[in-house]
């Protein structure tokens, strides 16, 4: 039975370039979805018959699902971009009808909560993932935004495009050694970002689950919170790092809102949906100044698909999903997902 990988996104050229060439150079078989990528003739040509391509929109479930069932099936589903995998894709893909069933799904990121984990463990499909890939890109993101904001900079800079010398308008800012950040989750990235706020003095607190002790906390360099609340309450800045559970799903909403200091900063980059985008964007709009500002890098709707009532609020940062998204972080999250999938191919050829 052949093994063969779809790839459904992938950074552009020539990252592109590095992460084809890597399966290619292992002896993987991959079909290149080109749906995404503006110069599909360039690509067609640097490659020629050396691959086989699709043109898949893979936020169009019933189109994705008719194309896997045309092409015979895949191996692997490969993706970065967080493109949804739901059960009936899954169910879809893993049909004994098709020639190459789905064995596994493969995301080149940390995050999978865009994939049917239950309808993927039911079916025997395997998830693969490249955590603390991009820890340190998404920690540079946070510590950026920490000192932009913090500092009003966004504020200022607007004013003064505009003509108006404002310098004396807000209350000055505080300096790194004044500034406490609040981390929310203690994984990888978390720990990441504390390293580097800590380089530049800024002191760091820190909440998490039952396992983040006193004892843990002490060797990471952090001062612990028992609860979100009280990390709330001490912290200028705020960075949310944990996943998108049905627990966490609403963490942030009106009553945390309220419960953040005055003049306090928000980000998040961990995943859409931990924040209720609709219930801060009325927070903000209601009382401009209780929250300084917030950068949200993550939304409940992305992609083809985003839209989100922070848009068009004056100290609202919003990026499309870019805080793990450097050189570094794609090359190495790229480098581990497709060695993960050989890996996993040459565990099958071998039974």
């Amino acid at each position: 039975m052949a093994f063969t990988t779809l790839i459904l996104d992938a950074p552009a050229p020539p990252l592109l370039f590095e992460e084809v060439d890597r399966f290619l150079e292992l002896g993987l078989a991959v079909t290149l979805n080109l749906y995404y990528f503006a110069d599909k003739h360039s690509i067609r040509k640097h490659y020629g018959e050396r691959l086989q391509y699709t043109e898949i929109n893979g936020h169009d479930t019933q189109a994705f699902i008719d194309a896997v069932i045309r092409e015979g099936g895949y191996s692997v589903f490969k993706t970065r971009l967080n493109i949804p995998i739901e059960g009936e894709l899954i169910r879809a893909a893993v049909s004994p009808a098709l020639a190459t069933p789905l064995r596994a799904i493969a995301q080149a990121g940390a995050g999978i909560n865009h994939i049917d984990r239950q309808e993927a463990e039911r079916c025997g499909v395997t998830i693969l993932n490249t955590p603390g890939s991009n820890a340190a890109a998404v920690a540079e993101y946070v510590v950026a935004q920490t000192l932009f904001l913090s500092r009003d900079l966004d504020h200022y800079n607007a004013e003064t495009h505009s003509g108006r010398w404002s310098k004396g308008a807000l209350a000055p800012g505080l300096e790194c050694s004044e500034l406490t950040l609040g981390v929310v989750g203690t994984g990888s990235i978390a720990q990441e970002v504390a390293r580097k706020a800590r380089a530049l003095g800024i002191k760091v607190i820190a909440t998490g689950s039952a396992r983040f002790t006193e004892q843990v906390a002490r060797s990471l360099g952090l001062e612990r919170r028992q609860t979100l609340e009280q990390l709330l309450a001490d912290a200028d800045v705020v960075s949310i790092h944990v996943p998108l559970t049905p627990l966490t799903r609403g963490l942030f909403g009106v009553n945390e809102f309220t419960q953040m200091r005055q003049g306090s900063v928000l980000i998040n980059t961990a995943r859409g949906g931990i924040v209720d985008e609709t219930q801060l964007a009325t927070f903000m709009t209601a009382f401009p100044r209780h929250i300084k500002a917030v950068a949200i890098d993550t939304f409940a709707l992305e992609k083809d698909r985003f839209s989100s009532p922070l848009a068009g609020i004056g100290n609202a940062q919003l990026t499309p999903h870019i805080a793990g998204n450097t050189l570094t972080a794609i090359r190495t999250a790229s480098r581990q997902i497709v060695d993960k999938i050989h890996a996993l191919s040459t565990d099958a050829s071998a039974r």
